[in-house]
């Protein structure tokens, strides 16, 4: 989980970059998740309210590094949102949008291959999205990125989601631990040398019995089923029951882009477009934990496409933001003339 819970799981990985701790928003958290969701909300008004052509172009400009799966998720739905919000204001139209990608290999989604990552780079690049590919960040000031082919972007919507590491307290435990931070299990997801301490999910090194010599990724789908087989081998070493190694064959990864698009590797078969979206639609289901929120959430997701998504912002769940919009419109915003040349 991270800090915000507690129990020890993955961070958010940062990088060096001059500015980036300061100026850079998190996507990890479900508080992070409706903070920037509200966000974009609120620079589409600061937008709508300001003449210069320059503070409108940047209000309506987003940033966001990393193209795994959150980076790519969150610039398909949030660009997809802003597009519908976008005729709501008088002042605004679609071109004022730009969405910028930014990620530092070759290619998006790299799990999925390269035949499904191109294809998500033409989706979204046929929604107007700007797709930056072999570029990092090199610089960030209030109100502007500086990108590593030079140029430099006003925005004041920088999103980081390039990267997790286990929560540093693991590595203060005082237990072996591998060169990434995550303590080292053995198949029954016991601390090596500590039968009596058990580890799963993000911060531990899981060895995947079907694939001799790797480990497991840290992925929900790993993290939840090692909870059950680690309940069990607790329950063992109290005497009830026997224990397990822990085994899992990986189904497949899916994503889902919006607006009916989904992509996905399923049991080794691609698929992409509507399929690829009901797919991904029915596996999230599917995952809930009971019938009644399955319920739930399928009649949301009915009602929330009978009225083509909702628009408004979001109660009070996400963290409030210490650079608030109402502390920096805008003559505050004249500091962003202070840009690298």
């Amino acid at each position: 989980m991270g800090p915000a819970g507690d129990r020890p799981g993955s961070v958010t990985r940062l990088q060096s970059t001059r500015g980036l701790a300061d100026h850079a928003r998190g996507f990890k958290t479900v508080s992070e998740a409706v903070y920037l969701r509200n966000h974009v909300l609120e620079e589409l008004e600061a937008a709508d309210t300001v003449d210069d052509l320059g503070d409108r172009r940047a209000a309506a400009t987003f940033v966001v590094i990393g193209a795994g799966y959150a980076g790519t998720e969150l610039v398909a739905e949030l660009e997809a949102m802003s597009r519908r919000a976008v005729g709501r204001y008088r002042r605004l139209d679609r071109g004022d949008l730009r969405w910028v990608l930014v990620n530092r290999s070759d290619r998006v989604l790299p799990e999925l291959g390269p035949r499904l990552g191109r294809e998500a780079v033409q989706v979204l690049r046929r929604r107007g999205v700007d797709v930056r590919l072999n570029t990092t960040v090199e610089e960030v000031g209030r109100g502007w990125v500086r990108l590593s082919d030079g140029e430099t972007i006003p925005t004041w919507t920088l999103v980081w989601t390039a990267g997790v590491e286990p929560d540093p307290v693991v590595a203060q435990l005082g237990l072996p631990v591998n060169a990434k931070g995550q303590l080292e299990v053995d198949e029954y997801l016991t601390v090596r040398g500590r039968p009596d301490i058990f580890a799963v999910g993000d911060v531990a090194q899981v060895p995947d019995p079907r694939r001799p010599g790797q480990f497991t990724p840290p992925t929900a789908q790993h993290a939840l089923r090692q909870a059950n087989t680690c309940g069990d081998n607790l329950a063992a070493s109290l005497g009830v029951g026997q224990r397990r190694p822990y085994r899992h064959r990986d189904l497949g990864l899916l994503v889902n882009l919006g607006e009916h698009y989904g992509l996905g590797r399923v049991f080794g078969v691609h698929l992409w477009g509507l399929a690829g979206w009901v797919t991904t639609r029915a596996y999230h289901l599917y995952a809930l934990p009971t019938g009644y929120r399955r319920l739930r959430v399928g009649l949301d997701w009915l009602v929330g496409r009978a009225g083509m998504g909702d628009v408004a912002q979001l109660g009070s769940v996400g963290r409030a933001d210490p650079r608030a919009i109402s502390e920096r419109l805008f003559p505050a915003r004249e500091e962003q003339t202070h840009q690298p040349h």
